[in-house]
């Protein structure tokens, strides 16, 4: 069987790059520096707008009846597009109680 690694590993990439921005986001809010959270969490969302034009690339295509072969690795790069999204929403979500509401 033949991998067609060009189409799911953007997906994969793009999505660790959110994932490793976010982290070193919220390590920034942790230290209480405000410009190095947001620095890294507009990096991180520029990634994330990279993954999901990759993943909508590929929807699109089976939107337009173009067969998209559907194997494991293309769900696993998918999984990877919704870890990222999900790991970007809560690292805002922990820095904005940790900036901005801190006493609560």
């Amino acid at each position: 069987m033949e991998v067609d690694i060009a189409r799911f590993m953007p997906l994969i990439t793009e999505s660790a790059q959110v994932k490793n921005c976010a982290y070193e986001a919220l390590s920034c809010a942790k230290n209480n520096d405000q410009e190095g959270y947001n620095e890294k969490i507009v990096e991180a969302k520029n990634f994330l707008i990279k993954a999901h034009r990759e993943q909508t690339s590929l929807l699109s295509l089976n939107a337009r009846t173009e067969e998209v072969p559907i194997d494991i690795f293309l769900i696993h790069a998918m999984d990877h597009v919704s870890n990222a999204q999900m790991v970007f929403e809560l690292t805002k979500e922990l820095a904005e109680i940790h900036l901005y509401k801190k006493g609560i």
